[in-house]
């Protein structure tokens, strides 16, 4: 009998321990397969080149790999409409960029995703400026240059843009609007194509992310004529800033993971705290500054509300200039 209770007891503790440790375990056990990580611009872009060199890390930190899935097209609407509208499993993220749920809502009537109760902030990823960049054939070398040339020849001068509403087709259309100025816009599918036609003088300027006008800079295939940032880059200290040439004229763009809504919380807070993790690793953050990437990482709770301060400030600006996409 003594054993017999004995052995009761020591059932009853196992199960106990059982019932107390699950829901650790179910916090423990993610991931348990590949993640998917939607990149909302082009093969070769700068966003794609970024997510790869992090994924690579972040995989090695979470014990698993991370695919990396570029979809290009539509400012970007491609390729978060797949990643916010996913099975909320904790298995598919989105690498994407401030433009989705900060100006693209204040630019189309309709969007397949919903930028507010669709989300799940995750991290912060980066934060930089633009550059103003330019056909090594064109008449010019910097702003004041190219503002001169544009009011001699109006609509002669065309620049390229990644889409309708996106950040460099609003900043440029501000730059029209600031210095008196009118540009031809010719929109791409991806900012890698329009690349290529700019190196071939096809197109005579862009507004370039960093991370990707930087390359084509110091490759000498495209002139900088200027950055959007309030200061100089320190991965291009002698480029001056576009607000030298017209006062108060900054624009800046950051990266940023999002899940899509209802993701199990440990798994947006585990790859949260990874990804914050894997962009304090010293080499990682030299390869990226190489790049002109400056390096972040957030709570999702930042996250949230710089894109909460961030969507006001450009729907404000949209509404007031009258953009909608065509």
């Amino acid at each position: 009998m003594k054993r017999t209770l004995l052995n009761r007891r020591h059932v009853l503790a196992c199960l106990a321990g059982i019932a107390v440790a699950s829901p650790l375990l179910a916090q423990t056990t993610w991931p348990g397969k590949p993640i998917r990580l939607i990149v909302p611009a082009g093969a070769g872009s700068g966003p794609d080149v970024m997510a790869r060199l992090i994924g690579d890390r972040l995989g090695q930190r979470l014990g698993q790999p991370i695919v990396v899935e570029p979809i290009p097209g539509a400012s970007g609407i491609l390729g978060a409409d797949k990643a916010l509208n996913a099975a909320p499993d904790g298995y598919t993220f989105l690498f994407g960029f401030n433009q989705l749920l900060t100006m693209n809502p204040h630019i189309y009537t309709k969007l397949p995703y919903d930028p507010v109760r669709g989300i799940a902030p995750v991290s912060l990823i980066s934060k930089g400026g633009y550059v103003l960049i330019a056909s090594t054939t064109v008449p010019f070398d910097d702003v004041a240059g190219m503002i001169k040339h544009a009011r001699a020849h109006p609509g002669a001068l065309a620049y390229a843009s990644f889409g309708n509403g996106s950040a460099p087709h609003l900043g440029m259309e501000l730059l029209k609007q600031r210095a008196g100025i009118d540009l031809l816009h010719v929109p791409y599918r991806t900012s890698a194509a329009a690349n290529t036609d700019l190196m071939a003088n096809q197109i005579h300027v862009k507004i370039e992310t960093q991370s990707s006008a930087v390359p084509l800079v110091r490759s000498g295939k495209v002139k900088a004529l200027a950055v959007t940032t309030g200061t100089r880059m320190s991965a291009l200290p002698a480029v001056p800033t576009l607000k030298e040439s017209v006062p108060g004229f900054e624009l800046t763009g950051w990266n940023a993971v999002w899940a899509p809504a209802g993701t199990p919380a440990n798994a947006v807070d585990q790859m949260s705290r990874a990804i914050q993790a894997t962009l304090q690793e010293p080499e990682l953050r030299k390869r990226l500054g190489d790049m002109g990437i400056d390096p972040q990482g957030s709570t999702p709770g930042e996250l949230d509300q710089l894109t909460t301060q961030e969507s006001a400030q450009w729907g404000k600006l949209i509404r007031e200039k009258g953009i909608k996409a065509d």
